[in-house]
């Protein structure tokens, strides 16, 4: 179009480019503190230009191509990964923590004070053997070192249980993402094929894919239209029409595993003929005809990550735990039966190796009655021997678990054990279980603090790019607002030439 019409439509053009980038800034401004989003600006190109004899070629103004989100992908990628390796020590340290004060280390009320101050009971009775109320003392302080114990795996053994309920319930949360992004994936392709830029679905998208970063270590890649795929440890997740889901073992009975599919736990536990311990994570994938298999995972990071690195702690903790009421208790008991029992005796432990600590308690006989401790190796008066052995036993250096050899290797006549070079005390095999929680637990400390560091120079990286500036924007909405009013006065002086045109030369 030429002559003042077609100026006419150049001033239109950049009136309608002009209140788009208006409406955009508008739109960011709207949203400055609103989690997730992304500023967006107008892309703007000239329209085709005519060519005018003798003249040559003139433009004709100005079009809105499109409305982009000012993003870095490369930092958003780096985000999920720090957020993930974040969560990971984070939810570790938690747990260690509470593990940490459930071994009471150190305490005047700990098991380390306790076995000293039964050590100092036997070392009481040896002197004063005819005593009845030295043998009560022994059995009273026994009593309340082994209900320590006893309440210390009980408790132990309950962290581990929610640790393990956690675990599935944030595999839950974890499919429900992962739920909520294939349903986002159809609806970001269903524009995205018509020709349109949804904006505001991929900010939701890649908020999603920050909140799924956080509970795994997943992999994520986009196609062209802005669909996300994710894989789990080189598992599918998402992919497409695919979708597969994350199931939790709660349980292990008989060397079978109980599975809560899809970590739901209210409707119930399948049973599994594999052996797989609490607290693993299972890949479920479900065919057309309903039939379910499930694949091992190896979590690496994450929420899920640091929930199971901590179960797998619990359980090494709790076994550790084991072994040294085991050690206690049969060391013991081999003195008192002078060497013919080492689960029963003063000390019962049950067959259980697993449950040594849940179980360790005072022979009932022995708690009812103490005047059947038997202070040294003969009736002579004075003799406490034997309870001077047992007493010496706080200081014997042996290797943890104890070993059927290490137990053989106790001689009756002098009632003691050959010592282990480089073995540990009772005192230090339980203080080696704490100092390990406690190096595990710093550790996990140290790296969340330094991981969340650098999670908060990513984000602040990513806001410069990404997020809306209150200054930038006003001032694009004064250059937006001159743009169109300049617009404006020239559709407004094209119009007072076409009536001068008109009406004032006849034409």
């Amino acid at each position: 179009m030429v002559g003042l019409f077609g100026t006419l439509g150049t001033a239109t053009s950049g009136m309608g480019a002009n209140q788009i980038a208006l409406q955009t800034s508008s739109h960011n401004i709207a949203n400055t503190n609103t989690d997730g989003y992304s500023r967006q600006r107008v892309d703007m190109k000239t329209t085709t230009p005519y060519n005018m004899a003798g003249v040559g070629m003139i433009g004709t103004g100005v079009e809105a191509t499109g409305v982009e989100r000012v993003v870095n992908d490369f930092v958003r990628s780096q985000i999920r990964d720090a957020n993930s390796q974040y969560q990971f020590y984070n939810e570790k340290s938690d747990v260690l923590g509470q593990l940490e004060d459930t071994l009471n280390e150190p305490s005047d009320s700990g098991v380390v004070s306790q076995l000293s101050s039964l050590s100092d009971s036997w070392t009481q009775l040896s002197k004063n053997p005819e005593m009845g109320t030295s043998k009560a003392t022994v059995v009273e302080t026994a009593s309340s070192f082994a209900d320590t114990v006893r309440g210390m795996a009980d408790k132990v053994s309950q962290l581990k249980a929610d640790t393990t309920q956690n675990i599935a319930k944030t595999a839950l949360d974890f499919n429900e993402k992962v739920k909520q992004l294939q349903s986002l994936n159809s609806q970001v392709y269903n524009l995205s094929s018509s020709g349109d830029t949804p904006n505001d679905l991929l900010d939701t998208r890649d908020t999603l894919l920050k909140d799924i970063s956080s509970l795994a270590n997943v992999t994520t890649s986009l196609d062209k239209y802005g669909r996300a795929s994710i894989q789990l440890s080189g598992q599918t997740i998402l992919n497409g029409d695919e979708r597969n889901t994350l199931s939790v073992v709660v349980g292990n009975q008989d060397g079978q595993a109980q599975v809560a599919k899809d970590g739901d736990t209210t409707a119930g536990t399948q049973t599994l003929s594999e052996d797989y311990a609490a607290g693993t994570i299972l890949l479920t994938k479900s065919d057309a005809d309903a039939n379910t298999a499930y694949t091992k995972l190896d979590v690496s990071s994450g929420s899920l990550g640091g929930l199971q690195a901590s179960v797998n702690e619990i359980q090494t903790h709790l076994q550790e735990l084991n072994d040294f009421a085991a050690t206690v208790a049969k060391t013991t008991n081999m003195v008192f039966t002078d060497g013919k029992q080492s689960t029963s005796g003063f000390f019962s432990i049950g067959d259980d190796s697993e449950n040594y600590a849940a179980n360790l308690k005072v022979d009932s006989t022995i708690a009812a009655n103490p005047s059947l401790i038997p202070a040294g190796t003969t009736t002579a008066a004075g003799d406490g021997s034997r309870a001077l052995a047992i007493a010496n036993l706080n200081n014997l250096k042996l290797n943890y678990p104890l070993s059927d050899s290490d137990l053989a290797s106790y001689d009756a006549t002098s009632m003691t054990f050959t010592q282990k070079d480089g073995g540990s005390s009772f005192a230090d095999a339980f203080n080696n279980i704490v100092t390990k929680n406690g190096i595990s637990k710093q550790q996990a400390d140290n790296t969340s603090s330094a991981q969340l560091s650098l999670l908060n120079q990513l984000e602040y990286k990513n806001e410069s790019a990404s997020g809306v500036s209150i200054n930038e924007e006003m001032s694009d909405v004064i250059r937006f607002q001159q743009g169109f009013q300049a617009n404006a006065r020239i559709i407004s002086v094209v119009s007072e030439m076409l009536d001068t045109l008109i009406n004032r030369t006849g034409v």
